[in-house]
């Protein structure tokens, strides 16, 4: 089930990519160029499909090793997931990355966790039709702990499920064949996994995911 919810955005990107092509190959404007990098696009979102059943495999095995990797980096690793996706949603990404740090832990689960909560954003800002989307990926260093905040203006959680949504198999997406998993395993990931903490807040205009990390 996870490894469904978590496919789902690189294989939107990858038919949007594709769709594109399509497009541009009816209009002959389809030069050398611009096939390389989509190509070069496509590669890499297939890379990250293989990559997630790698992760999920060795997700309760207690031999792995957490690695120094570059705050700015992993995330920009996850946007280059997601960008295409959000482009072709008209979903505005705004980065405002304080610092660039490096972090020791395991870096393809906190991608996974990123990647999850961009999508549950993006997701939220298509199901309520919200006029100008956003999502806001912010970094700042606070109280000796690695910030990341990813926030949206999709009108924020209903305060009666809001404490709710980190149980397993809470689900707000059972039409949709949601499982209740994403943001149970995302708080596990981050708390269990990586020594930090996941929470969630509403502001005036959306809800705002916090990601800390012990420096």
């Amino acid at each position: 089930s996870m490894i469904a919810h978590q496919w789902r955005q690189p294989l939107a990107s990858i038919g949007s990519i594709n769709a594109t092509m399509q497009i541009e190959s009816t209009l002959d404007s389809l030069d050398k160029n611009a096939t390389e990098k989509y190509t070069e696009k496509i590669s890499d979102l297939l890379q990250h499909l293989s990559q997630t059943i790698d992760d999920f495999r060795n997700f309760f095995k207690e031999d792995k090793e957490k690695t120094d990797v570059s705050c700015n980096e992993l995330l920009r690793a996850v946007l280059n997931i997601s960008s295409n996706s959000l482009k072709v949603h008209n979903i505005n990404l705004i980065e405002d990355f304080a610092f660039d740090c490096v972090i020791n832990t395991y870096s393809n689960e906190l991608k996974q966790v990123i990647l999850n909560l961009v999508k549950n954003a993006e997701d939220a800002l298509l199901d309520n039709k919200i006029l100008d989307p956003y999502i806001k990926i912010s970094t700042y260093s606070e109280n000796k702990q690695h910030i990341i905040k990813i926030s949206d203006n999709a009108g924020g959680i209903d305060e009666d499920i809001i404490k709710k949504i980190f149980d397993p198999y809470f689900s707000t997406k059972k039409e949709k064949n949601g499982t209740g998993l994403g943001l149970y395993m995302s708080k596990t990931i981050i708390e269990d996994h990586c020594d930090g903490a996941l929470t969630v807040s509403n502001n005036s205009n959306g809800a705002i995911f916090t990601i800390e990390l012990p420096i």
